[in-house]
Parts: structure tokens; sequence; C-alpha cells
């Protein structure tokens, strides 16, 4: 139990009143032997037992009375934060509200999202606990705003969820100098989220300082964490979600299409079916999963044209691929000729929606499209048959539309290479340094793709955080065993995967086969089509080592990495590309497979032909750089502030170029932070989870009301035994 005016307890002590008057009573009287009372108090014996009781029952009760009235003084509540509320009603409330797209979502039987329901209980908890002084951390703003009373920050709080995920220990860092800052005697500081592990990012390193700062600061910073997970949707409301996959301008003969790739993905139990999709005339049978198939309208919005699409879902999926939209005719271009001409038919943009559902922030998503931009590929290296197989397949294009070219170029002649318009660079030498390394660092932050070789005789350079060690040929214990090769963080079957064929040969060639892939990465995904890359295929015979901060996407059973990614900053759009081999026979069987080394290369090359046109892509929240409030809105939240476009997902004009914001792919993870999880991030810090309810009510309430009534049933019990006993008369006899 916890108290608003805790120092009332102090008279608790008082409550012993009637039992220390009665011990003084009991010395006031002197007891006399006297003959005649011996036979009057055998007399009683019988009746003492009942008198001893009931006078025990009215020392409990005036008891009992006191103690509930000296309760109630000190205005008692209830809650699921009793261990961290403490009693100084003039604390300051220190309020980080998670405003990723998940908050958006509305839970059945509720009226409001997650989001305000949050912050409606806030407010009332705040109004019952007293506080006046509430600081907010914005993650846009330059420092914490703070609010004289509960009702001036209820009316600024912001209510409407972004397309970015949350950054719960970023937001933590702000609170923690805010703190340091601005000490006081009893600081509370209130987390209201739906607990997603992508906004609170436990793995991050940012963690540990956190706890040791907040650690520094004593036990009067505390923390309450208002749990938005457990209003959960039920199984008749679950939510869809939908981004675009691929869009592409293309020119086909009767003149420029769109080429347009989708996929919904629904979360929780299946939609009630609203129809059956698919013509099975003509077949023999009815296959058994078209009997649950659920057709989504999908519009679909170029510019000022609409159109409406069935996308058939089977189970919790749906893809819709290569969908041709016709475009204006206006707009000419040469690919054999290489010229384009530009003009305002030349590109676009537009948006995909579902019904509405649960959660409003995925039902939409946006695209931007323009003539494909030749894809230009640049090779650094002086060995280039080692690379060869790299070259031929950066310069076939997957597309008549798309235009590919592949360049080989020494170190030497590196510098005084033009990069404006390379989407990607294969390094097969010793790692950069100097000017070389300041322009390859420039060449990745403006969107550009790199992907880095070992070279064949290693030095001790390091760049960009990793360094090569020495080549190694295949050990004995990386020859596969069993079926070990398989894809990690898949929700795709892979019963139909030879992820170890050629085992046989493995012995005698010693060939290392890849153990696990991640192929929920944008390098390594599955097709359109929903099949994997056949990544277990492929053979290594010699690696180098590989060492420095970075993550992994492809491991041998050893754990060794051969593909590997590693970030430079938090701003950096895009992750650098490490390969441990190369393609050449002696190395690996990347070349002769040539199904995984050509579409690797392509992803690189479209990733990074993206920096060379005149659109631009760019997830919520994370390229700051690419939208600012001067920036033109031309689709999006018409509600959101210019300075909050970066967070919302939409199409902005920026200068002469498009760029479509999108929501961040991992807010689709259902993943949440659990107890133990939390139990790491904040250590011995003094903190507490309390689970939200539906409704907007104060997550504390005060009791005083019970004591009231367990102090007037204590005095009526009390009279009640006071009172004398009646005694009944004897019927006189005739």
């Amino acid at each position: 139990m916890n108290f608003l005016q805790p120092w009332m307890l102090l008279a608790l002590p008082l409550a012993a009143i009637p039992i220390i008057i009665h011990l003084v009573n009991q010395r006031r009287f002197q007891t006399v032997p006297w003959a005649a009372m011996r036979f009057l108090l055998d007399a009683t014996k019988m009746s003492s037992g009942y008198t001893k009781l009931r006078q025990w029952l009215i020392l409990a009760m005036r008891t009992l009375a006191l103690a509930a009235l000296i309760l109630f003084t000190a205005r008692p509540l209830t809650s699921g934060l009793l261990a961290l509320l403490g009693g100084d009603a003039n604390r300051v409330a220190i309020v980080l509200l998670d405003r990723s797209p998940s908050m958006a979502e509305i839970p059945t039987g509720a009226l409001n999202s997650k989001l305000e329901q949050g912050i409606d209980q806030l407010a009332e908890t705040f109004k019952t606990l007293g506080i006046q002084r509430i600081v907010q951390i914005d993650p846009l703003a330059e420092k914490p705003e703070e609010f004289p009373s509960v009702t001036q920050w209820l009316r600024a709080a912001p209510r409407d969820a972004w397309s970015a995920t949350s950054d719960i220990p970023g937001q933590l860092e702000k609170a923690l100098l805010y703190a340091k800052n601005n000490p006081s005697g009893n600081t509370m500081v209130w987390l209201c989220s739906d607990m997603r592990d992508s906004d609170w990012k436990s793995q991050d390193g940012r963690w540990k300082g956190v706890q040791d700062g907040f650690r520094a600061l004593g036990p009067s910073i505390r923390f309450s964490i208002l749990d938005l997970s457990q209003n959960d949707l039920n199984p008749t409301a679950a939510n869809r979600s939908i981004r675009t996959t691929e869009v592409r301008r293309v020119e086909a003969e009767t003149g420029p299409e769109l080429a347009l790739s989708l996929r919904i993905e629904q979360a929780g139990a299946s939609f009630p079916a609203q129809g059956t999709a698919g013509n099975n005339s003509g077949d023999k049978s009815v296959d058994k999963t078209t009997e649950n198939t659920t057709n989504i309208p999908v519009e679909i919005t170029v510019g000022s044209n609409r159109s409406v699409v069935e996308v058939p879902m089977q189970g919790n999926s749906a893809q819709l691929t290569d969908y041709r939209i016709p475009l204006e005719k206006d707009f000419t271009s040469d690919a054999n000729a290489g010229s384009t001409k530009t003009d305002s038919a030349a590109r676009g943009f537009g948006s995909v929606r579902i019904p509405s559902d649960s959660n409003p922030s995925d039902d939409t998503a946006y695209f931007v499209f323009e003539p494909a931009p030749a894809r230009r590929a640049l090779l650094i290296s002086e060995t280039p048959e080692l690379v060869q197989a790299i070259e031929l397949c950066a310069s076939i294009s997957p597309e008549q539309s798309v235009r590919c070219e592949a360049e080989l170029a020494s170190l030497s002649q590196f510098e005084s290479t033009d990069l404006s318009d390379v989407a990607l660079i294969v390094w097969q030498e010793n790692l950069p340094t100097g000017k070389s390394l300041e322009t390859l660092s420039k060449f990745v932050a403006s969107g550009g793709q790199l992907l880095l070789l070992p070279p064949e005789n290693p030095d001790q350079s390091e760049a960009f955080g990793v360094q090569w060690s020495s080549w190694e040929a295949l050990d004995a214990s990386e020859a596969p065993v069993g079926n070990a090769a398989a894809p990690v963080n898949n929700s795709e079957s892979t019963d139909n995967l030879e992820g170890n064929a050629g085992n046989a040969q493995a012995g005698s060639d010693r060939i290392a086969r890849i153990a696990q892939w991640q192929n929920d990465s944008q390098l390594l995904s599955n097709t359109l089509n929903g099949a994997p890359l056949p990544i277990g295929q492929l053979g290594i015979r010699r690696l180098c080592g590989l060492t420095g901060n970075l993550e992994p996407l492809a491991t041998l059973p050893s754990g060794k990495p051969f593909l590997a990614s590693v970030t430079l900053s938090a701003e950096q759009a895009l992750p650098i590309m490490l390969c441990a081999t190369t393609p050449s026979d002696r190395d690996s069987t990347l070349a002769g497979d040539g199904v995984v080394l050509y579409v690797t290369i392509q992803r690189l090359l479209a990733i990074g032909a993206s920096r060379v046109g005149t659109t631009r892509n760019a997830l919520a929240g994370t390229d700051h750089r690419a939208v600012d409030a001067s920036s033109k809105m031309s689709l999006g939240n018409d509600e959101a502030p210019s300075n909050e476009y970066p967070m919302h997902a939409g199409v902005y004009a920026t200068d002469e170029t498009l760029v479509a914001i999108h929501r961040d792919e991992t807010e689709d993870l259902p993943r949440v932070v659990e107890t133990p999880v939390l139990e790491r991030l904040f250590g011995d810090l003094a903190w507490a989870k309390i689970s939200a309810s539906k409704k907007a009510s104060s997550l504390v309430q005060e009791v005083w009301r019970w004591f009231v009534v367990a102090m007037l049933m204590a005095l009526l019990l009390e009279a009640l035994l006071c009172l004398p006993k009646v005694n009944k008369k004897r019927p006189s006899q005739a």
C-alpha cells in the first residue's frame, strides 16, 4: 500500500491507545481475597470464557477503528506501481512516448488508439498524484519541453503515431541529460509503449551507458513502464499491412507502363472471408487452399488516376507481382542511344491502399518512379581474372529497359574516376586508406553500394572498422553434416531446399557449404514468388579471415562469416557488404552456380542506382537529409507538421527530387520485450511495468473510502459488543 501523505503514518502508534488503557485499568485495582466471593467466582466460571472473548473483541475493534482513521487521512493508493510511488506530490514526471506505427492500433472494444489511451491514462494518474511539473521528451526537439500543469501537457501531447520506429534508448539518453542538468528530489520517468523490440532495441549498446548514468544519479529517479502490449487484437480483428516491393517504369510496345509489385501481410487470426478468388475453370480438381482464399481490394493511385485490383490472399500473406499500369504517352526515350528526355511525364508518384482495419498506419504505402537509370558498376582489382564473373553479372541487364555497364579499373586509376553515376563499387584490394578511404566513405554516404572482397595478399590495414586476416583452406570441421544448410529468420517453408546438394563430393573436393543465412536481409531475401535463393548449394574452398564490428549474413558451420555487413553510423542509410572469398573457381563455386552471384550483384546495383536518378526512397526517421521542413508534401498525412515530415510516410518534393518515405519494415515484426529482458536493460534501477487497461482511467486510485467503511464497521461492532446482556425473565408460577 502507498500513500499520498505518508507522513500521517507516523501516527499509527496511536492505534495502541486502547490497548494501553486496557493495561492501565488492570493495574488500578488490587485484588483482596474474600471468603464469601469464592463461591461467587466458582459460580461464574462457566461464563468467564465468553466475557474474556468479548473484551478482546471490543479492544480489537477500538484499535482497528483508530488505525483505519490514521490510514484514511494518509490517502492510500492502489495500482501496479505501488512499489515506486513516493509521497512527494511535487515530484517531476518525465514522459517518453512511443510513437511508432504499432501505437496507432485501435484495440478491440476501444474507441482510441494505444497512443491516445496511454496519454489519457497518464494524465488521469498525474492528476491523482497531484503532479504539476511534466517534462516531455521529443526525439525531434533540441531540448525537452516543460509543462507547469497536467492540463497544458494534455493539450499539447501528440496523439498521432509516426511511420518510424521509436528509439527508446535514445529518448532515455535525453531524459538522463535533463535529469543531470535539472536535479530533483523525486523524479519519475514514465515510458508509454507497446513494448515492441524494434522500438526498445534491446541489443543496442547504449543501454549500458543509460543504466550507468541513471545509477550515478542515485535512487531518487524511478521508472514506470506503461505496457500497452496487452491490448492485443482478438482473432476476428487481425491487422493487415501493405508495402510495395518493387516499382519500375518500363517501356512497352504500347507505350510507357508502371510495373508494380506489392505484398500484404496479416497479423493474428484470419479475417472473415470476403469472397473467393481464382478461376478454376478447366481444373479437374479444386485445390483445398482456395477454399480459404480471400480477395483483398487494393486501391492503386498513380497521379490523378485511381484503379482497384483484387489480390487473392491465402493464409497470412498475399503478393501482386509485376502488375502493369499504362502511363501517359507524351514521354519518349531511346534506351539504345542512351539519351532520355525528362519532363513531367517521365517520373511520377502514387500510393497503394487496402481497406481500413485496426491499425490505419500500415494500410497505405507510397512510391515514386522514373525511367530506370543506368546501373553502372566499377570494379577495382589488380587481378581481373578474380572478379571476371562479377564483371559479367554486372553487365547483363535483367530486363530490356534497364541498361547495365561494368568497368574494370586499377587502384591507381580509382582516384581519377568520376563516381557521380556509379551505383556499385566492387573493391578487391587491400582495405583503402588515405584519400581512397575518404572517397569511398563519401560514396557510401551518398547512397552508393560498396562490396569488399579479400585481396590475394592481405596486409594489416583496417578500414570501416573491419580487417582482413589470412587465407585458409577448408578444414575438416567445415565439411557439411546432414541437412545443416538452412536460412534463419525465415517464415517461408524450406522443405524444398537442396541446401546440401553435392555432399557426396564435399569430402573429396573439400568444399564447405553455407550453414545459415539471413534471408530476411535485403540482399539475401526470397524472390518475388517467395522461393529462397539456393545459397545452401554454394561451395567454399578457401576463406579469408574477417574481424571487426560486423553483422554476419551468411556463415559456415563453424560460424565463420562468408557474407557480412558493416554500418558506419546511425545516419548511414545503407551498409557496406563484405564477402570473405572470391568468385574464382580456386576459391568458391560462386561463378559456377551463378544464380546467387547474379541476383545479389543486381540487387546491389538496383539499390545503388537510386542515387543517380531524381527519385529517392528512404525509411521514415532514418534519413533526415532526404526530407526536411522546406519540402513540399505531395501525398501523405495532411495534418503532419512540416518539422515532422521525415517521420511520416508519404511523397515529398525537395528541389528537383521526389522522395518516398516508407514505414520501417521492422515495425511488422510483432516481437515484444518480455520482463526478463527488461530486468537486463534496467539492472538494479528502480522500475516497474504496469499493464494498461482499455479504458482511459487513472493507473492509480485512492482507496480511502474503504478505510472509512472499515472504521465505521469497527465502531459499530464495538458498540454492539458493549451492549449489556439482556436477562430473560422467568415465567411466574401459578
